[in-house]
């Protein structure tokens, strides 16, 4: 209609501006139509990206279920190595008493064998002899007297050998020296204490059956470590606090009330100083070639896997 000959000019400036609308209408849909594509392709990596989270969220969590698994599997695998480590060392012992007392039954035998020749038992008789008429020496005639002495000394150097092994510490064990650990723990491990345990790697029946088994190198090592924690109990001020013996995993354990005591200085390092202490001045320990160590553990450690 715009190229009709002599039409208006409006004419031809409306078709236009109506060409312009159209070209912008079409490009209008198809920028709508990018961005409806746009907002499918984010709306598809917003689901996605949630998809992706709740899945981070169920590994989050089945992580840390894990990871507490982990915990409980850890603190079951140290209670069970503390089990048996305690094993191991009352094994240990139970071996080496048997060993220790081998020795010194050889040794008493060669002893006795000894004792039976007939120029040790005339030595022995003599210088039994002597000993009950020493007191009455200082009345005789000085030369005499020397005389006496001179011949006792002889037959105390006849018998020196023997004197010794009667009265020696115990043979010591020709064997390549182990280390065995007395369990400490106390309860709360943090502040105040309330109760300290001791678990001895030696055999309950040592306090069960005391009466009536023999004094081998556990019980030894029994009453020298009851020894040692009573002198613990009394460096810290709690002399008095209540003691009793009871059986952890087949062991000796010594359980002590702290909480009506009010304790002076650190319980921790006194207990390491008193089985230092102990492992200097214990012989029979040193020939078996044991070596005591102490070690601290926390008490839910010492309990029952089911506790």
């Amino acid at each position: 209609m715009s190229d009709t000959p002599n039409s208006p000019a409006v004419i031809a400036v409306l078709e236009e501006i109506a060409q312009w609308k159209n070209r912008a209408d079409l490009e209008f849909g198809s920028s709508m139509a990018e961005v409806d594509k746009e907002e499918d392709a984010a709306r598809r990596a917003i689901e996605e990206a949630q998809r992706q989270l709740l899945a981070l969220a169920t590994l989050r969590a089945e992580l840390r279920d894990k990871h507490g698994q982990i915990a409980m599997e850890a603190e079951r695998r140290e209670r069970a190595a503390l089990r048996e480590g305690l094993s191991a060392d009352r094994t240990v012992i139970e071996t080496r008493a048997a060993m220790l007392e081998a020795a010194i039954a050889a040794r008493d035998a060669e002893l006795q064998r000894q004792l039976q020749d007939p120029e040790i038992a005339a030595a022995v008789e003599e210088y039994e002899k002597f000993v009950e008429v020493e007191a009455g020496l200082a009345s005789l005639p000085a030369s005499y007297r020397r005389a006496i002495l001179d011949h006792h000394e002889k037959v105390r150097r006849r018998l020196e050998p023997v004197i010794a092994a009667s009265n020696a510490g115990p043979p010591r064990l020709e064997l390549e020296p182990v280390g065995v650990g007395v369990l400490f723990a106390m309860d709360p491990p943090d502040g105040t204490p309330e109760a300290l345990v001791a678990v001895l790697p030696v055999p309950f029946s040592v306090c069960r059956d005391w009466a009536d088994r023999k004094e081998d190198l556990a019980a030894l090592f029994a009453y020298r470590v009851v020894a040692a924690v009573s002198r613990l109990l009394g460096a810290v001020g709690a002399g008095n606090a209540p003691i009793q013996y009871t059986e952890l995993a087949g062991c000796l354990a010594v359980q002590v009330w702290l909480g009506d005591c009010e304790l002076q200085g650190d319980l921790n390092e006194r207990a390491l100083e008193e089985i230092d202490a102990l492992r200097e001045e214990a012989e029979e320990l040193s020939a078996a070639g044991i070596e005591l160590y102490g070690l601290w553990v926390r008490a839910a450690m010492l309990a029952d896997e089911e506790g």
